[in-house]
């Protein structure tokens, strides 16, 4: 797994928050729901880190008003982007 059992629940909760509800376009959601069935099996390939980056770059201003959060998702991007860059 490349992120800590913390970082895949923060986004692992968004996704289901954000990108799974039936409001959401049936091709975004599906998108997301496989990205969220890879991480509870602990296999996420290029396509998730993609979404995953995409989604919490998205999501990050509607935090600004917690600097907790806004500080984990910057860091999980961060780490998204060094697992993209020697991802196949």
């Amino acid at each position: 797994m490349c992120y800590t059992v913390e970082e895949a629940s923060l986004i692992d909760g968004m996704i289901q928050s954000y990108f799974a509800p039936r409001s959401v376009s049936e091709q975004v959601r599906l998108r997301y729901w496989e990205t969220h069935c890879h991480l509870q099996q602990e296999q996420v390939g290029r396509s998730d880190l993609l979404n995953i980056r995409y989604a919490l770059t998205f999501l990050a201003p509607i935090f600004q008003g917690s600097r907790q959060t806004q500080k984990e998702i910057w860091s999980i991007i961060a780490k998204t982007d060094a697992l993209l860059s020697v991802a196949v």
